[in-house]
C-alpha cells in the first residue's frame, strides 16, 4: 500500500471521541466488525496467552445485548478458537480471515478450498520443519491456513528465518501475509477479511441493504484488516491500532492500544443506550 493509498484522516492517535459521536447521532442500527489478536486483546508472546480482558469482555457482553446492535468478531485464528477465546453466544465468528463463519443459530459459512489444500498443507508443514522451525520458531496449524511465528527467535536470527520461509511459503503456491513477527500462508482463493465483512452484513441485513442504513464500525491492527477497511470504505468508520501515526492504512482513524478500542466499545454504549 502507498501512501497515496492511504486515508486523508488527521494524524492524530485517539482523535475519535467527536467523530464518533456525530456519526453514531441519531443511529438506528450498528453493525460492529472487529478483529481478536491486537484489537480485543493486547499482542502478546504466545497465541494462547492472549486472553480478552475482563472489562473489555463485559463491555462487549453488554453491547450484544442491545436489540439494535450487531457484533461480529472477525479473526486470523481458526474460527472455534477465536469462539472459544471470545466466549459471547449471541454473537458471529469469522475464522482463518473469513474462510470460515459460525452464526448464532449454529449455522456455518465455509469457503471452497482447492481439492489439494489438505495435501499442500501437509507438505508444506514438512518443508518449514525441516528449514525453519528452530531458535524458538513454530509453525500454528490452523486449518483453513498457517501461521508461521518467529516472536521467539532471538532478534538477529529473525531476518534469515523470515526470509527463508517466506520463500518456502510462496514456493508451495500459498499467498503470505505479514502479521506480528509472524507469516500467515494462507490459500490462494480471493477471499479475505473484506469480502467476508460484506458477506457478514448482507446476510444480516439482507445484500446491499445495510448501506446507507446502518452505521458500520470496524477495528483491526494488521495487514490483513486493511482488506476490510478497503471493502467498507465510505460506508463506515474504520479504525487501526497502529504503533505511529505515519502507518499506511485506508483506515479512518488510528489508535495507540488496545486500551483505546475499550474506551471506543464503551462510547458506543454510552450513546446507543440513550
Amino acid at each position: 500500500m502507498t501512501s497515496k493509498d492511504s486515508c486523508n484522516c488527521k494524524r492524530v492517535f485517539d482523535d475519535y471521541q467527536d467523530y464518533l459521536t456525530q456519526y453514531l447521532k441519531d443511529a438506528k442500527e450498528l453493525a460492529l466488525l472487529l478483529d481478536y489478536d491486537g484489537t480485543l486483546t493486547p499482542i502478546v508472546a504466545h497465541p494462547d496467552l492472549a486472553t480478552i480482558p475482563p472489562e473489555t469482555k463485559t463491555v462487549l457482553q453488554d453491547l450484544s445485548k442491545i436489540p439494535n446492535i450487531f457484533i461480529a468478531v472477525v479473526s486470523g485464528r481458526n474460527v472455534q478458537n477465536v469462539k472459544e477465546k471470545v466466549g459471547i453466544d449471541n454473537i458471529v465468528y469469522a475464522g482463518n480471515h473469513g474462510l470460515e463463519v459460525v452464526y448464532p443459530n449454529g449455522s456455518k459459512y465455509t469457503h471452497q478450498l482447492p481439492t489439494t489444500f489438505d495435501d499442500q498443507v501437509k507438505q508444506l508443514i514438512t518443508e518449514l520443519e525441516n528449514a525453519v522451525v528452530r531458535d524458538g520458531a513454530w509453525i500454528e496449524n490452523k486449518g483453513a491456513s498457517l501461521t508461521f511465528h518467529f516472536r521467539a527467535t532471538p532478534e538477529e536470527k529473525r531476518p534469515e528465518i523470515e526470509r527463508t520461509a517466506r520463500e518456502i511459503i510462496e514456493k508451495a503456491g500459498f499467498k503470505v501475509g505479514n502479521a506480528h513477527c509472524a507469516l500467515e500462508a494462507r490459500p490462494k482463493v480471493e477471499w479475505n477479511k473484506g469480502k467476508v465483512a460484506l458477506l457478514i452484513l448482507d446476510k444480516q441485513y439482507g445484500e446491499n441493504k445495510w448501506q446507507g442504513n446502518v452505521k458500520v464500525i470496524f477495528a483491526g491492527d494488521d495487514t490483513t484488516d486493511e482488506d476490510a477497511m478497503l471493502a467498507l470504505k465510505g460506508n463506515s468508520v474504520t479504525f487501526r491500532i497502529a504503533p505511529n501515526t505515519q502507518i499506511a492504512t485506508h483506515a479512518t482513524k488510528i489508535l495507540s492500544s488496545t486500551q483505546s478500542v475499550v474506551h471506543i466499545l464503551k462510547l458506543i454504549q454510552k450513546i446507543l443506550k440513550k
